[in-house]
């Protein structure tokens, strides 16, 4: 089996805890993230 490669400091733990941040994130959660985010740049 192919073994995935990762960007430095990245490793399957880090990818499931952002990927269960963002499944877990209401519309409206998601969408103020993205406003505040915006307002940055």
């Amino acid at each position: 089996m192919k073994q995935s490669k990762f960007p430095p400091g990245w490793n399957s733990d880090r990818v499931k805890r952002v990927l269960a941040h963002y499944e877990s994130q209401s519309e409206e959660e998601a969408v103020a993230e993205d406003e505040t985010e915006y307002e940055k740049e």
